[in-house]
């Protein structure tokens, strides 16, 4: 109740007023706060803010593009096919703080040079979008979210505003979300697996600033078409400040190890145990092999087509993380044509090595080097059992 009451009052002085409202806006400063990472998954590609504080009013408010509401009805089939709406909310800018105090998460703050018409244009937008029937928005992780909401607030509030497109990187999406992943090798991962070709699309500089140290960025070098001419930054000041120190990764714990040893597991029963293939053991272990393959498959595939998120349409994993390899393994002796599905699968598993190569990508994917690991084995996997279970031809 507090908060809200803070809000009407805050809306009541901000009314135009004749004169009085220049005299008034000097006194209000509006600046984008950039949040440095967190530890949790939703948390590690950090978080914008827009702070507006008022010195008359003596009001201090978080304008906040990023949080939703857990009471939605179905939230966790929602929020798992793109389908929960994200929220305008507001805060104080205490208790703002004191949410990543907490967590040990930095906080910056890039005060924007704006004058009177500028301020009232962007407290009277955000204001609109805080109405019950604007505050939800559809997000989309590279497209519409926390950061691009703001970028937007500023380019359409702000005049003759212009970003400095010589700082743009180049880089794709996958690129840029992962210098964010590189200490989480799981976490890289498990990306790579599930985000599909639209990630491989090179990125324009206002597409960057889906990050928002990329916003952070574009803002600081940022100008305004003025004479003289001046810088959307005014100040930039770090009001928390946290020594996060890397950690370094345990090889032992990456993918990397687990899938060789995996690999190196399938040589050795190819060549050594082969004749044994019949064994209970080194049946199950296949059977286990097959249903992560169908499980993964369908993850994929689920993730692709029934569900809004754009990053994981066109996900050309199911190359390897194909359905057809458990098919054909369960209905090998029963059909004719058994072989031929194995060849089919046999080049794509070929063509997902060469692609997960570094200096050899041949989709329009990237294909984590993993892969390469994990299709081998499956190479090596599928000639076993059939050799030593021949198909009827």
């Amino acid at each position: 109740m507090k908060k809200w009451i803070s809000i009407f009052l805050w809306w009541i002085f901000l009314l135009p007023c004749g004169s009085s409202q220049d005299a008034l806006y000097p006194e209000v400063q509006i600046s984008l706060l950039t949040c440095s990472p967190g530890d949790e998954l939703y948390s590690i590609y950090g978080h914008n803010a827009l702070r507006i504080r008022n010195s008359i009013t003596q009001t201090d408010i978080v304008y906040n593009y990023g949080t939703f509401d857990f009471n939605t009805p179905g939230f966790a089939l929602k929020f798992m096919r793109g389908k929960l709406p994200y929220l305008l909310s507001t805060a104080t800018f205490e208790d703002f703080m004191l949410e990543y105090d907490y967590f040990h998460r930095s906080v910056r703050e890039q005060i924007l040079q704006l004058d009177s018409l500028e301020k009232i244009s962007i407290i009277q937008y955000l204001n609109e979008n805080m109405l019950p029937e604007n505050r939800a928005y559809k997000y989309d992780f590279f497209m519409d979210n926390c950061a691009t909401r703001l970028r937007d607030v500023l380019e359409k509030n702000i005049q003759n505003l212009t970003w400095d497109t010589t700082a743009a990187s180049g880089k794709t999406f996958r690129q840029l979300i992962k210098e964010y992943q590189i200490n989480k090798p799981w976490t890289n991962f498990g990306i790579d697996l599930i985000i599909g070709a639209p990630a491989d699309n090179k990125t324009t500089l206002s597409q960057e600033m889906f990050l928002p140290d990329y916003l952070e960025h574009a803002v600081e070098k940022a100008t305004l078409g003025r004479e003289p001419a001046t810088r959307l930054q005014m100040a930039k000041y770090e009001l928390l400040s946290f020594d996060n120190p890397i950690g370094k990764i345990n090889f032992l714990l990456t993918p990397y190890f687990l899938f060789s040893l995996l690999l190196l597991l399938e040589i050795v029963l190819f060549f050594r145990f082969s004749p044994l293939s019949k064994n209970k053991l080194i049946k199950i272990y296949d059977i286990i092999w097959m249903v992560v393959i169908f499980l993964g498959a369908l993850l994929m595939l689920f993730m692709w087509f029934g569900t809004d998120h754009i990053p994981t349409t066109r996900n050309l994993n199911i190359l390897w993380a194909n359905l057809l390899i458990p098919f054909w393994y369960c209905t090998r002796h029963f059909i004719k044509s058994s072989k031929f599905i194995l060849l089919f699968i046999c080049i794509c598993l070929v063509i997902s090595i060469i692609n997960s190569l570094p200096t050899f990508q041949i989709l329009p994917q990237y294909f984590h080097p993993v892969v390469a690991i994990i299709s081998i084995t499956l190479l090596i996997k599928l000639w076993r059992i059939r050799i030593s279970n021949p198909p009827q031809s």
